[in-house]
């Protein structure tokens, strides 16, 4: 009985070392307190962002004043908006309860050092000051996630596809656009379409609110005879211009295939405030986009064939010309302006000036032959 007694103290004893051993070289595995933010940023402002993927996916996002940047990419301008959404969304992230506690779940769900969907690493300068791994999805709203400080498995509100790892992803697609109330001339086609501004609204009589301001209008040179501008055609390539999203980046040098050595459109605009900016834009390719190179940029652009094919069509120049509706519009100054003299059109009675008399075997205007 005594030797039972001591077999069985020594193989506690014995349990109560590794027990003790265990919480020194184990895993952290103990969960914070729920309903606490998941990263801890120590109030430091992040402007370095680093977001790996799969088979080495990677993409590194800097801030430089109040802008992102790519700087793998050469410092192309990423989207601010899109970075700094992000973050913030980032920032609101919540622990709840634990999805699990083991080093075995880890991998598992896809959050561990060697398998993850996404780890984001965040810094202020030299100093890191979060590690973040995405997993597997539970649901459409929830992903699994855990820090680089514990081994904790969380399912938080967030989903993978709002970090993507290609560079592509986060360009800015709005470099080129401009407000479309700055633009003065767009030259096309053999065509220099002059942009009016909107008159101001002018004020009522006896200090009333007033009118409100009119449409921008349009000039054009180079039209043929009969020829006026189309106002609706004009106004349409405009705004193609001023809100022209491109797709991505194919870096600075030219090539070939890009097709620009005979460009399906080339346009000219000048704006108000600055200088001229010439575009060249390429066939659309059987990839299914046409190549965009602007004055504004090195970089030629990868444009979408949808976007392409419309401002080649907008660009056109049977969509910027129409015939004048009467030929008022076009009457040479001191002419008379129509189609028949007034003589002719009053029956030969021309008020003022009689003129010559109607011609035998024309009646007159109560029926008799004079």
């Amino acid at each position: 009985m005594e030797k039972t007694i001591r077999i069985l103290a020594i193989l506690l004893a014995a349990q109560l070392l590794l027990a003790v051993a265990m919480s020194f070289t184990g895993p952290n595995l103990a969960a914070a307190h729920p309903n606490t933010p998941l990263l801890t940023l120590d109030d430091q402002p992040v402007d370095h962002v680093t977001i790996e993927g799969p088979e080495g996916a990677r993409v590194v996002l800097v801030k430089q004043d109040k802008d992102w940047v790519l700087p793998d990419n050469g410092g192309f301008p990423a989207d601010r908006t899109q970075v700094d959404t992000l973050l913030s969304r980032l920032e609101g992230l919540q622990r709840g309860l634990p999805v699990a506690t083991t080093s075995g779940a880890l991998t598992r769900f896809k959050v561990s050092e060697e398998s993850f969907e996404r780890r984001l690493r965040l810094a202020h300068g030299d100093d890191a000051l979060a590690t973040l791994y995405l997993g597997t999805s539970p649901d459409m709203h929830h992903v699994h996630a855990r820090t680089g400080k514990d081994d904790a498995v969380y399912a938080v509100d967030f989903a993978v596809y709002e970090v993507p790892d290609k560079a592509a992803d986060w360009e800015n697609k709005a470099i080129l656009q401009f407000p479309q109330d700055s633009l003065q001339t767009i030259e096309v086609a053999g065509l220099t379409l002059h942009r009016t501004p909107a008159a101001s609204s002018e004020k009522a009589a006896g200090g009333g609110e007033g009118k409100p301001a009119g449409k921008a209008t349009w000039q054009i040179d180079g039209a043929g005879q009969g020829e006026v501008v189309n106002p609706a055609g004009a106004q349409d390539l405009a705004g193609k211009l001023a809100q022209l999203r491109l797709g991505a980046v194919l870096g600075t040098e030219a090539k070939p295939e890009y097709g620009l050595d005979k460009p399906a459109t080339t346009l000219s605009v000048t704006r108000k405030g600055g200088g001229k900016l010439e575009y060249q834009l390429g066939p659309t390719g059987k990839e299914g986009y046409a190549v965009l190179k602007s004055s504004a940029r090195p970089e030629y652009f990868r444009v979408p064939s949808y976007t392409a094919d419309a401002l080649i069509k907008a660009a056109a120049r049977a969509q910027l010309v129409q015939a004048a509706s009467s030929p008022v519009a076009t009457a040479p100054a001191g002419q008379p302006q129509g189609d028949k003299p007034a003589a002719a059109k009053e029956g030969g009675a021309n008020h003022g000036n009689p003129g010559p008399g109607p011609g035998p075997g024309v009646t007159d205007q109560q029926g008799k032959t004079p």
